[in-house]
């Protein structure tokens, strides 16, 4: 009996041992769960403090902008163009405007390519359009 009764004790030693490092354990995993969820918090503060940013910024930008448009709006005003090249630039609006028609008038064929006048008048109208087109309508917000 006596070997039992020393039997014993180192078993139940053994037990309490066992349950203090699952204990441990537990508490550490408890441990790095919260210090994981503080660090998240303190990123998606981070985020918030960058996105009220961008935020602040897009307002500045169309603020920007539409103080832009009114600029240019005022800027393409015919009356304002008009006073400002009498005033500051000295123009002045010529009354000797005219128009001069030119008839056209038969070509000979042009030596060595083999083209006659109508062939060239076409070609030089096509060309003419093509140009018109690239250039004629232009603007300022292009």
């Amino acid at each position: 009996m006596i070997a039992e009764t020393l039997h014993l004790p180192f078993e139940e030693k053994k037990q309490i041992k066992g349950r203090g490092s699952i204990c441990i354990l537990l508490c550490a995993g408890v441990a790095s769960l919260l210090m994981g969820l503080v660090a998240l918090r303190l990123y998606s503060l981070d985020l918030e403090y960058k996105l009220a940013d961008i935020q602040r910024q897009i307002v500045i930008r169309e603020e920007e902008q539409a103080r832009l448009e009114k600029d240019l709006a005022g800027l393409l005003n015919p009356t304002r163009v008009y006073s400002y090249a009498r005033s500051e630039l000295g123009m002045k609006a010529s009354a000797n405007i005219g128009i001069v028609k030119v008839s056209p008038s038969e070509r000979p064929m042009m030596a060595g390519n083999g083209e006659t006048g109508a062939e060239t008048g076409r070609f030089r109208r096509a060309l003419v359009w093509l140009v018109d087109s690239v250039t004629g309508k232009a603007s300022a917000r292009q």
